[in-house]
């Protein structure tokens, strides 16, 4: 099942946490146990998987971009590029596996914008 979802992003730069709207996703396509592949068609925009970042605390990627180029000059196809356009995870008891403090993030780098993700729920 292909779902999509759109996220309008408010910053230049931001990590926004999707992880409830991909598990209600996952509900909605009444998958006990299989697969789900994440995908952000976009070339300024990516996903991730990691810990949950704390209010005020910006995307966890800044110090390892910072040390690949010390002048700060990404461009943002780049900055997304080492974040991933895509993740994949694993469904079980209608959920996706995630680690306790683990979230799903979509990361902007040339926001504000509206972005789609593109969710692929299998058995």
């Amino acid at each position: 099942m292909l779902t999509e979802l759109t996220v309008n992003t408010t910053a230049l730069e931001e990590a926004v946490d999707i992880t409830d709207q991909v598990q209600q996703a996952i509900a909605e396509a009444g998958i006990k146990e299989g697969f789900i592949f994440i995908y952000v068609p976009h070339s300024t925009a990516a996903v991730s998987i990691h810990g949950r970042l704390r209010e005020g605390e910006g995307p966890k990627l800044e110090h390892m971009l910072k040390t690949a180029y010390p002048s700060g000059d990404a461009p943002e196809a780049t900055r997304a590029a080492f974040v991933a356009p895509t993740e994949v995870g694993i469904i079980k008891h209608g959920r996706m596996l995630l680690g306790e403090d683990q979230r799903i993030y979509l990361y902007e780098f040339a926001g504000p914008a509206t972005r789609k993700v593109y969710l692929y729920i299998g058995a």
